[in-house]
C-alpha cells in the first residue's frame, strides 16, 4: 500500500484506503474503522471443534499477502510467545483466501467484518483465535493540497 502514497502525490489517484493511520504530514486522513481478525476454515474442519493454541500452531496456514511474504502479523504475535506456525500458501487477497480455505484443510486469519459478510456463501466457518491477534485501522487518505478541490473534499466527507 505504500506505493499508494506516490500515486496520490502524482495525482494518479485521488483517495487511497490504507491499513494504517501513520501518514506523513502532507496527507489528510480520516479513520474509517478499526477491525480485528477471526480465523476462517471450511465447515467441518477438525480445528473448529477444538481451537487450542497448540493445535493452531500445528495446522497448515494460508496467509493473505499482496507481496507474497509468508511472514505476517500473526507470526509476530506468535513469535512474542515463542511460537511458530506452518505457512503452506500465500494469496494476494481475502476473497481468494476464502475460496481456498473452503476447499482445503488450510486455515487463515481474516478481518472480522469481511468474514462475517462473505464466509457463509463459501461454506467457511469463523472462530475466535486462541490468542489475541490485534487490531488494525483503515484510513482514507489524500494529499492535503488536493483537499482544496471542492469535489474531492465533498467525496472525502462522504466516506464515513
Amino acid at each position: 500500500w505504500r506505493g499508494a502514497l506516490a500515486d496520490l502525490e502524482a495525482r494518479a489517484m485521488d483517495v487511497a484506503i490504507v491499513p494504517s493511520d501513520d501518514m506523513p504530514a502532507r496527507f489528510h486522513g480520516r479513520l474509517l474503522f478499526e477491525e480485528d481478525f477471526v480465523l476462517a476454515m471450511r465447515a467441518g474442519h477438525p480445528f473448529a471443534r477444538a481451537p487450542t493454541l497448540d493445535r493452531y500452531c500445528e495446522m497448515q496456514h494460508l496467509v493473505v499477502s499482496l507481496t507474497g511474504d509468508a511472514h505476517g502479523f500473526v507470526d509476530r504475535v506468535l513469535g512474542e510467545q515463542g511460537r511458530t506456525r506452518r505457512v503452506a500458501l500465500t494469496v494476494p487477497n481475502f476473497m481468494f483466501a476464502l475460496a481456498l480455505v473452503a476447499e482445503t484443510d488450510l486455515i487463515t486469519a481474516l478481518p472480522r467484518r469481511f468474514a462475517a459478510r462473505h464466509a457463509r456463501r463459501f461454506g467457511v466457518v469463523r472462530r475466535e483465535a486462541p490468542l489475541p491477534l490485534g487490531r488494525f485501522r483503515l484510513t482514507a487518505i489524500a494529499p492535503r493540497v488536493a483537499m482544496m478541490d471542492a469535489g474531492l473534499a465533498w467525496l472525502f466527507d462522504r466516506l464515513w
